[in-house]
């Protein structure tokens, strides 16, 4: 089992068979294991894995990590993974507990893009461009007959993108040990240079 945060470093391309295919890049330095909960203690079972190391550092963060390492370390990134099986030697991951063959579930960000119509927001196809309308891109009637009121979930205009997504099952393509990167098939959720949390799938 391996997971811990990942920077996304962007999108290239690699040649697989002849074929060239699109990839994310991820930047997997080491991530600690702070703390493993327990169903007795604390009521559910946990890992709690600290990673992207950073200066300044608040007090309750670094005495939390004093408390449970042996080095004095700073980090910025604090997450729970539960239901994991883990060793109890364990002390760390790193780019050697990942293969070229892994599976990934992958949570980040999605780059937000503002106030939206319901054209791109929804894929909605709009009006005639003709016959009198001037605005082909509106949503339309929204249902005034009944039940009188908007319905809570109705598609409309809004914000669009900047809300957590997780990607199951991403592929593990290529594995680059010397400079701890992870070559993941597709794009992934999130912009250049965010962190996102990584859990290899069984």
């Amino acid at each position: 089992m391996s997971l811990g945060f990942a920077k996304k470093v962007g999108m290239t391309r690699i040649f697989l068979e002849g074929k060239s295919t699109p990839v994310t890049v991820l930047q997997f330095e080491k991530n600690y294991i702070l703390q493993l909960k327990t169903l007795e203690k604390d009521g559910y079972k946990s890992v709690q894995v600290a990673g992207v190391k950073k200066k300044n550092s608040t007090k309750p963060e670094l005495g939390h990590v004093k408390k449970y390492l042996s080095q004095e370390l700073s980090f910025q990134k604090l997450a729970e993974f539960r239901n994991i099986n883990l060793p109890e030697d364990k002390k760390y991951f790193d780019i050697n507990d990942f293969s070229d063959t892994d599976l990934l579930d992958i949570t980040g960000v999605s780059i937000g893009k503002g106030f939206t119509g319901v054209v791109k927001r929804w894929g909605f196809h709009g009006q005639p461009a003709s016959h009198g309308h001037d605005h082909e891109r509106a949503p339309g009637s929204i249902g005034s007959r009944w039940p009188q009121r908007v319905p809570a979930g109705k598609k409309m205009a809004g914000h669009m993108g900047n809300k957590q997504v997780t990607l199951k099952k991403a592929k593990v393509v290529a594995i680059d040990k010397e400079n701890s990167l992870i070559f993941v098939k597709g794009s992934i959720p999130g912009s250049n240079t965010s962190y996102l949390k990584i859990q290899k799938v069984k």
